[in-house]
């Protein structure tokens, strides 16, 4: 049992062949950094991840103890879970508890799973740690030094905390953020049609009105959005939009959610400081922007200072 367990940790199924090592080598750097830095670190804000993951998993039906545990749970295995992987150690496991999170999202969490066929990137991931569960580590891992330690020299523990310390420097360094690019916003050139539906303050009830929209991409880094307002054209306006600092602030908002939904909706959330409400109170608003090639919404939401909850101020509703 022991000698199983043991296996099942550190082992690896793959040869000795060095071409393959190479390419297995590249496999886990790929699906191990990409699912840690893209996925894992921009819920690492908050021990037990935002409270928009929270609502996803509880959606799912993890709700007992709480929702947030199994939120922290999953944010906290893709982080550490992709790292894992990606050095080589405690492979097996990391990449198993990583397959049984895709599995969930591709074959549950869809309407049509299409468990061979499905073509989003949640299926090809769920295959992808299933396979690399399979695999292990392969020979270019710590998990390989792990099994043959007789004939290899282990590192000292100094050189391993500066191992780590340059890897979450260079995690740091380049996930600090979830950035944005204007290819994230090319799908919304041209003219869309639909409705806002807005909170009136005074009546506190929504209220909806026609609205359409013109989105026009002006270089690398710009685009411009223009609202009218068939019934009110007062109203009417056009903003101009920048992408900043390396795409982690559009105009004076800062990105703090780039995600791609299970419907494959591109998800961004911007967020910024100001004042709203009758009282012109101070508040914290997030953008929250759904991008499809056929559909497209802004959410505003607000919260306003000293209140721990968001609500819905307006959202904008277009189709082509």
């Amino acid at each position: 049992m022991k000698a199983q367990f043991r296996q099942f940790m550190f082992g690896t199924s793959i040869g000795e062949n060095k071409a393959m090592n190479i390419g297995w080598l590249l496999f886990r750097l790929h699906v191990g950094l990409s699912i840690a830095i893209h996925a894992g670190w921009p819920k690492m804000n908050t021990i037990t991840a935002p409270g928009w993951f929270a609502d996803q998993v509880a959606g799912l039906g993890f709700t007992f103890p709480t929702p947030a545990f199994w939120a922290a749970t999953a944010a906290w295995g893709e982080f550490v879970g992709g790292i894992l992987i990606a050095i080589g150690l405690f492979t097996r496991f990391a990449a198993a508890q990583l397959a049984f999170q895709f599995f969930v999202i591709a074959f549950l969490w869809f309407d049509k799973p299409e468990p061979l066929t499905g073509m989003y990137f949640q299926h090809l991931y769920f295959w992808a740690y299933l396979v690399v569960a399979f695999g292990g580590g392969g020979k270019y891992s710590l998990d390989k030094l792990i099994m043959n330690r007789k004939n290899v020299k282990i590192l000292s523990p100094v050189k391993i905390a500066a191992a780590v310390v340059v890897l979450c420097i260079g995690l740091n360094a380049h996930a600090q953020n979830p950035s944005v690019s204007i290819t994230d916003f090319k799908p919304l050139n041209g003219r869309w049609n639909g409705t806002l539906t807005y909170l009136d303050y005074t009546s506190n009830t929504p209220e909806t009105i026609k609205a359409n929209v013109e989105v026009a991409i002006k270089s690398a880094e710009v685009f411009e959005v223009a609202i009218f307002f068939s019934a009110e054209p007062a109203k009417n306006g056009k903003d101009k939009y920048r992408i900043r600092k390396n795409g982690i602030m559009v105009n004076k908002r800062k990105v703090m959610e780039r995600t791609v939904q299970p419907d494959g909706a591109l998800k961004i959330v911007l967020q910024e400081k100001g004042n709203d409400g009758n009282d012109n109170k101070p508040a914290t608003f997030h953008h929250v922007l759904l991008i499809d090639n056929n559909k497209f919404t802004m959410t505003k939401l607000v919260r306003f200072d000293g209140e721990t909850t968001f609500f819905q101020r307006n959202q904008y509703s277009f189709n082509r």
